[in-house]
């Protein structure tokens, strides 16, 4: 009799173990699913452009701009740009971060401070000489949502690249192919 009530016991003791641990493996595999499931797709997709349009570089990338600071998607809209032009190029470069990320935007004029001092107006192109020893990007911030490059080729066409990710970077691409529409 006092093996019967052992082996209940025992068998109670181990049913009771089986239960705790299921209640601790249960959110300890569901974490470390959600985790898996979490790194998957997780890589945003770019997108590549390149072709030849007509008119100014620099009358190009102000239209882009323009349009783009208006356009009704927030996501657009929000986009902060730094545009540099380089004269003896004969080239425009365009910019484009996400809210926030601009270098030199601070608490005090950042889009998501409701206190900041903002500017609205279109955004200044720095002038520089020309790229140092044909390095593009030793002085580029990283995070872009794209960078826009338009280059002369001759008196009335340019030719543009843009490399980025695919969904700001299409948009802007259609932006300026209404630029350059006659």
């Amino acid at each position: 009799m006092h093996v019967i009530n052992f082996l209940q016991a025992l068998g109670r003791d181990w049913a009771l173990d089986v239960t705790k641990l299921k209640i601790i493996l249960a959110p300890l595999l569901a974490a470390c699913l959600l985790s898996a499931c979490a790194v998957i797709g997780l890589k945003e997709k770019t997108g590549t452009h390149g072709a030849k349009f007509t008119g100014d570089h620099a009358a190009l990338a102000r239209c882009v701009t323009g349009k783009l600071q208006t356009d009704s998607r927030w996501m657009i809209r929000a986009l902060q740009y730094d545009v540099r032009r380089y004269p003896d190029l004969g080239a425009t470069e365009i910019y484009a971060y996400p809210a926030g990320s601009l270098p030199g935007t601070y608490p005090r004029n950042s889009p998501s401070n409701p206190d900041a001092v903002i500017s609205y107006a279109p955004p200044v192109a720095k002038i520089h000489s020309s790229r140092r020893n044909g390095d593009t990007n030793s002085d580029v911030s990283p995070g872009y949502s794209f960078a826009l490059t338009i280059k002369r080729t001759d008196n009335a066409t340019v030719f543009a690249t843009l490399n980025g990710k695919k969904y700001e970077g299409d948009i802007a691409w259609e932006k300026l192919k209404d630029c350059s529409a006659p």
